[in-house]
C-alpha cells in the first residue's frame, strides 16, 4: 500500500525542488535574490533564465511522471542527469559557500529520493 503512494510521492517531491528556482524566467531580478548575482551582463541573464526554464522542464516531467509511469525512466533519466550533474560540478570547483549551497543541498534532498523512485520503477517493475 506504501509504495502505492511513495513512489508519485518521491516524483512530486523532486518536481517541486526543480519547479521552485522558475522565478528568473518571469521576473530576471529575481536571480539577485536566488543566486546572489545580479547579472548586468546580458550574456550572463540569458543563461540564467534559460537555466530556470530548464529546471521548470525537468520538474513538470517529474510531476507527470508522479500519475504516468510511461513517464517515469525519462523523467528519472532528465532529474538524474541534472541532480548529478550539478553535484559533480560543485564539488569540482570546490564546493562553494553561498547560494550555490544552497542548490547543493537541494540537490542532496532530491538524490535520495531519485535513487527510491530508480529502484522502484526499474528494479521493483
Amino acid at each position: 500500500m506504501w509504495t502505492t503512494i511513495a513512489l508519485p510521492m518521491a516524483f512530486a517531491l523532486v518536481g517541486i525542488i526543480h519547479l521552485l528556482p522558475i522565478a528568473p524566467v518571469f521576473a530576471p531580478d529575481t536571480l539577485s535574490r536566488l543566486y546572489g548575482i545580479a547579472p548586468t551582463d546580458t550574456t550572463l541573464l540569458v543563461l540564467m533564465r534559460h537555466r530556470a526554464l530548464l529546471l521548470a522542464l525537468v520538474g513538470i516531467l517529474c510531476l507527470w511522471a508522479s500519475w504516468s509511469p510511461s513517464v517515469r525512466p525519462a523523467a528519472l533519466l532528465a532529474a538524474g542527469i541534472n541532480v548529478v550533474g550539478f553535484l559533480g560540478f560543485y564539488a569540482l570547483y570546490g564546493s562553494p559557500a553561498g547560494a550555490l549551497r544552497t542548490i547543493a543541498i537541494a540537490d542532496l534532498v532530491a538524490l535520495p529520493l531519485l535513487a527510491f523512485a530508480a529502484w522502484m520503477t526499474f528494479a521493483r517493475g
